[in-house]
């Protein structure tokens, strides 16, 4: 198990932040990063559990708990604010 991976964006991502989707996508939701896997096709990913899901349109809030995979280069904010965004109060890994 690895606890910390550097994305190609610089961002250190590490096991047990919380990244949260794009605020404009309709269903917002929060992530929590259970491990990170450097091996495998698609390149390095997060292995993370919806611990919260928001639907915009309804305001409905559940606690899924399913399991999914991201690509850690995708845990970034784009300069446009689009992707995902690092959870207020969980700070960036510091060389763990």
């Amino acid at each position: 198990m690895t606890e910390t991976l550097t994305n190609r964006h610089g961002d250190e991502i590490a096991v047990g932040q919380l990244w949260t989707d794009d605020p404009r996508r309709t269903t917002v939701r929060t992530l929590r990063i259970d491990d990170l896997v450097r091996e495998g096709n698609l390149g390095p990913r997060a292995v993370c559990t919806v611990i919260r899901s928001y639907d915009t349109e309804t305001g409905q809030v559940t606690t899924p708990g399913r399991v999914v995979s991201i690509k850690v280069d995708s845990l970034h904010t784009t300069a446009s604010g689009r992707g995902y965004r690092l959870e207020a109060g969980h700070p960036p890994a510091l060389g763990m």
